[in-house]
């Protein structure tokens, strides 16, 4: 049995590793970026894969029963088997515009997003079925609800011709298209998130508010501009998740704090690191993700360390790494996988935090 914060499978690249994936199972472990190859390897015992790519990957998905890998390389979006590789499908979403995002929706199709536009794909064919277009772009992030019927967007609006301090938290129907709410923050909008049953969505802005509304009609919650308490807040906040029991939320900010709030009052329950008195500035968070089990919560800080801590800030571990480009956990929780420059790591979280 290893320690939590043993690297129990580095993945060398060549180039930036943008896009990471477990499978369903959390026995594989996908990985790509800016390299011409995507690897996927066992995370304990199994066969390697590797597949030849354009070499700009920026998005990887296992399908739900872990038979197809969703691969947003370049332009287009590839379906391939993913025991052979073998691409199944390929297909641009607009020409001449790459492909950031790509998700299994619980019903097997395929969402996949560029910078103004979202498509809604079958599985089997690769047919788009849906385009769902976005004026004034650009798409900074989305999230799926669980149970795949609506869709949550992060869009900056300080791109383009008119150069505006601008942004907003949307929510879609995806069966449809259609826009249900909106939330306009005072600045552009990075990261959004779903609680468990799709009803509230948690948004992080770059007028330095974190706030969770009400998927249905944009009332809004709580937002932390509303805490006298300064110091409670994220400061630019960037990065955010929700942990999957809708108890709690994480937010990264550039004041070098993961901060744990309560989901249903924005209150702050915890922060990590714990910085020792005169001790080195970790620099801002840049990811953040919860555990599946909810009790633990990842961070990556641009001083290249990893961390794992509980809800009461205690740190697990802090493994250092290149900088991390992206992070995941494994759906069992045993695994945390980062993408890095040259490399991807799954890093050990120990069996008592699995399940």
């Amino acid at each position: 049995m290893s320690e939590p914060g043993t690297v129990a499978l580095p993945v060398d690249h060549e180039g930036s590793v943008q896009a990471i994936a477990f499978s369903p199972d959390s026995t594989r472990f996908a990985s790509a970026g800016s390299d011409t190859v995507l690897r996927v390897r066992p995370v304990e015992i199994g066969t390697t894969l590797d597949v030849t790519v354009d070499g700009s990957v920026t998005g990887i998905a296992f399908s739900p029963d872990g038979g197809k890998l969703a691969v947003a390389d370049f332009e287009q979006v590839f379906l391939r088997d993913s025991a052979s590789g073998t691409a199944l499908w390929q297909g641009r979403l607009a020409p001449g515009n790459s492909v950031n995002t790509v998700r299994f929706v619980p019903d097997g199709q395929l969402v996949a997003a560029t910078d103004t536009l979202v498509a809604v794909l079958e599985q089997a064919t690769g047919k788009i079925t849906r385009r769902i277009t976005v004026d004034p772009p650009l798409i900074a992030d989305l999230d799926l609800s669980r149970d795949g019927t609506r869709l949550a967007l992060a869009i900056d609006e300080r791109h383009g011709g008119n150069h505006r301090r601008a942004g907003s938290a949307r929510v879609l129907e995806l069966a449809t298209g259609t826009e249900t709410t909106r939330l306009t923050p005072d600045n552009a909008v990075f990261a959004v998130a779903f609680d468990r049953d799709g009803k509230r969505v948690l948004c992080c802005a770059a007028d330095d508010t974190t706030r969770l509304f009400d998927a249905q009609d944009g009332k809004q919650v709580w937002s932390t501009a509303d805490d006298v308490d300064v110091d409670g807040r994220a400061t630019a906040p960037s990065c955010l998740d929700f942990d999957p029991k809708g108890q709690w939320v994480v937010v990264g900010g550039s004041d070098g704090f993961a901060r744990v709030f309560d989901a249903d009052t924005g209150v702050e329950r915890c922060r990590a690191p714990k910085l020792a008195p005169g001790g080195p500035d970790p620099g801002a968070v840049t990811h953040v993700a919860f555990s599946p089990n909810g009790k633990l919560a990842a961070s990556a800080s641009i001083d290249n360390v990893v961390r794992l801590f509980n809800l009461d800030g205690r740190e697990l571990y802090a493994v250092p790494t290149d900088e991390v480009l992206t992070m995941t956990f494994s759906p069992n929780g045993r695994w945390l996988g980062v993408g890095c420059f040259d490399r991807a790591l799954v890093i050990d979280n120990g069996e008592s935090n699995q399940g």
